[in-house]
């Protein structure tokens, strides 16, 4: 065994486990197309934007597009392996050749080949590529590793090579300064915490979402500017009751009550959000979920992590 690896026979837990993380790829290389170049070590410098494909004939969606602004540079390909699969490069070769067929584009490709773990990958190439075109094959330990100066957004896969739960709470709070001190907008920073606390809940399956929160000390949902709108609907609401009426201690009570279905409403309506986003779903929009109250909200997001196996 290598770097401390298991055997090459994963077990049917593990398979489930990592397969799931393609969600966790798509929505990081969506939000910054590059740092996949970053990962691998790619030196490309034109500007790309990230899509979701599908080749018709075999009805495959491939894991990752990139697509170059540049109309000089190569349309770039990615499959991310989270399972042992021996026919794996004949599958990426034949989807990259019917996309061609399909689009009948011109411009020259790369295939990136990202296993999760190097026990996953067959070492069994059966064609060279040839320039301008290439096959690029890296795994996921590695790539982290190679990284030597800063990690940026790549930081949310990082919990992927952990082994316990002990290396978890001594990296954890590091991992979310980390992401707090990269210069992006509001959104994108609550977006990339939000994949680190996927991550972990791929890699270690026994915590819980609420053990994720308290271990990152997430922003509480009052404090937040979507809870903040909701708590007040709650507060106006509560108000409003109150003085239909009449009486002053009818306005108190229904100012606390508000306020306790806003707050547990937002928590709820952002893991429904959450969840969409990793099942790659359109978003529900907030003020339809606000219209449903707790019961169904919780109905609601029960369907959704049935789907994730959470």
């Amino acid at each position: 065994m290598e770097n401390g690896l298991q055997s090459n026979q994963p077990n049917h837990k593990t398979e489930i486990v990592i397969m799931k993380t393609d969600a966790l790829f798509y929505e990081l290389f969506k939000l910054a197309p590059s740092s996949l170049f970053d990962l691998v070590g790619l030196d490309i410098d034109s500007e790309y934007i990230f899509e979701s494909i599908t080749v018709k004939s075999t009805e495959k969606r491939f894991d990752g597009f990139f697509k170059s602004l540049d109309d000089k540079e190569p349309n770039i390909f990615l499959e991310v392996q989270g399972y042992y699969d021996p026919m794996i490069y004949w599958r990426f070769f034949r989807e990259i050749c019917s996309w061609y067929e399909q689009s009948q584009s011109k411009k020259s490709f790369i295939g990136i080949l990202l296993f999760i773990d190097k026990k996953y990958d067959p070492e069994n190439c059966p064609l060279s590529s040839v320039e301008p075109n290439k096959i690029v094959v890296v795994n996921l330990i590695d790539c982290l590793k190679n990284i030597k100066t800063g990690f940026g957004v790549l930081t949310v896969l990082k919990p992927l090579i952990l082994r316990t739960k002990k290396q978890l709470k001594r990296e954890v709070y590091k991992w979310k300064a980390d992401i707090e001190n990269i210069d992006l907008p509001e959104n994108k920073t609550q977006t990339l915490l939000e994949l680190l606390e996927y991550a972990i809940l791929q890699k270690f399956t026994t915590l819980t979402i609420k053990e994720v929160e308290k271990m990152l000390e997430l922003t509480p949902l009052e404090k937040t500017v979507a809870g903040k709108e909701l708590i007040q609907i709650g507060i106006e609401k509560g108000i409003k009751k109150g003085l239909e009426k009449g009486i002053e201690k009818g306005v108190e009570k229904g100012i606390k009550k508000g306020l306790e279905k806003g707050i547990k409403k937002g928590e709820v309506i952002g893991k429904i959000h959450m969840a969409q986003r990793f099942l790659k779903i359109p978003l529900t929009p907030k003020n339809k979920l606000v219209q449903l109250n707790v019961n169904e909200l919780a109905g609601f997001l029960k369907d959704l992590e049935s789907k994730l196996n959470i």
